[in-house]
């Protein structure tokens, strides 16, 4: 069973629109809200995908019912404790002219300490049969920078990931998880400067094991990808494919590189796999992430270098 950790869940509401115009009336087309979060974003691909996941989250009370109704669609088992307010909603907007994504995310419902140490008994309790967990996406409103370290240090002894950015990743990795996925903008973030080479890709990724990451992948969004376990350095350049929407595309790469670890590639392998699933998940509208076809059709397509 892979567990992911999705603290702060999300409907993703997506429209198209031919031109974003500032401080005037838009016209939306082809709404469409899915379930949301990254890590429940990482279990849905993993289901797809045959792997055995569940999630583990916190959900606000006002949307309980409704929240849980969509994720059945998905077959997606949720564990959870409930807190005041309401599951937030993420406004993605996908612009005609300038084919760009402009995203407005609310903060969601506020974490009380009591709320947190209910939270990570929880995650005790239900992952004690988990072969790897994952934590991934933003914290609720409320929590430290150390919380995501607060939880990784709860399952000392398990494999976990990673998925985070800035301090709340930098506190992280010192719990050693086995593996981190940046992407470049917040590597460039953390390193208080630009990235524009392998060289110095690699060479910020030694710095996130410095810190304790024991591999790290690093996205680049159309320009490929790169992962190191710090002996051995590889770049997989991004697919050619007919690119809809880059939401959920790192998601559905944390889900591929899974989906090969569970079924016991070496980590080189199953970044193949991530590969693939993080464009067949561009290939898709909206939040709507990955078809199971389209990953498998890509598999065979990605290259990987030595670097």
């Amino acid at each position: 069973m892979i567990t992911t950790v999705c603290m702060n869940p999300c409907y993703d509401k997506t429209a198209t629109l031919s031109r974003l115009n500032i401080g005037e009336v838009n016209r939306l087309r082809d709404v469409r809200v899915d379930i949301g979060g990254k890590a429940i974003n990482v279990a849905i691909v993993l289901k797809r995908l045959g792997a055995n996941a569940d999630c583990i989250g916190c959900l606000g009370e006002a949307d309980e019912e409704g929240f849980l109704k969509l994720l059945e669609k998905e077959n997606v088992p949720l564990s959870y404790i409930l807190v005041p307010g309401q599951v937030r909603t993420n406004l993605k907007l996908l612009d005609d002219e300038s084919h760009s994504v402009t995203e407005f995310n609310e903060p969601g419902p506020t974490l009380s300490p009591e709320h947190l140490d209910a939270f990570i008994d929880l995650l005790r309790e239900k992952t004690k049969d988990s072969s790897c967990v994952v934590f991934s996406g933003r914290l609720p409103m409320g929590c430290e920078e150390q919380t995501y370290q607060k939880c990784l240090h709860a399952l000392q002894g398990k494999k976990c990931v990673l998925d985070s950015a800035g301090k709340s990743l930098l506190y992280g990795i010192k719990e050693k998880p086995y593996f981190v996925k940046p992407n470049l903008p917040e590597m460039e973030s953390i390193m208080n400067r630009e990235l524009r080479t392998l060289r110095s890709l690699r060479d910020a990724a030694l710095f996130l094991m410095e810190y304790g990451a024991q591999n790290v992948i690093i996205s680049m969004g159309k320009y490929g990808a790169m992962y190191t376990n710090g002996q051995k350095t590889l770049f997989a350049p991004a697919l050619q494919v007919e690119a809809r929407s880059t939401v959920g595309a790192g998601d559905a790469m944390i889900g591929g590189v899974l989906m090969g670890l569970d079924k016991g590639a070496p980590m080189e392998e199953a970044f193949r796999y991530g590969i693939a699933a993080g464009a067949a998940s561009v290939m898709t509208d909206g939040t709507q992430l990955l078809r199971p076809d389209d990953f498998y059709a890509l598999v065979p397509k990605v290259t990987v270098q030595e670097v």
